[in-house]
């Protein structure tokens, strides 16, 4: 049987829960008046290739993709009511392994300019500025 408590593949026909699941984790974004792009677009192409990995019980979702030499950490979502309960900790160490299994150098992922917490966040976990622009901070981290 599965770790529940480890990332599994996710299934075609959890897309429409996924894709709540990311629009409601970014509503409180937009509830600052955040303009964001569409965060959930494209979810069910990535499950088909194997880029979306799920909680068992969907409290959270992470979104990969791993062409090395570089990784992309395209979306990390955790439902509202497990927030602070470590599922983003868990989804984040997956997805450096992940990268790292498949033989990458480095990850890189990009965040809103607006979500100062989330750049420090990543900052904290050892992802380095690279670039920014009127809207996004692209961030870059090297792997052992």
């Amino acid at each position: 049987m599965a770790d529940a408590s480890q990332p599994r593949l996710a299934r075609a026909y959890e897309a429409p829960a996924i894709a709540r699941l990311i629009d409601a984790a970014y509503q409180l974004y937009r509830d600052q008046n955040i303009a964001l792009p569409d965060v959930s677009g494209g979810v069910i192409d990535a499950i088909e290739d194997g880029q979306v990995w799920v909680m068992d019980d969907l409290t959270g979702v992470l979104m990969l993709s791993t062409n090395p030499p570089t990784a992309h950490l395209m979306n990390l979502a955790v439902a509202s009511q497990a927030r602070g309960r470590g599922v983003g900790g868990v989804l984040i160490r997956f997805a450096l392994q992940q990268a790292q299994d498949a033989g990458c150098e480095n990850i890189a992922l990009a965040t809103h300019v607006d979500m100062p917490g989330n750049v420090a966040l990543y900052t904290h976990l050892g992802w380095q500025e690279t670039e920014r622009d009127e809207t996004r901070v692209k961030m870059v981290r090297p792997l052992p």
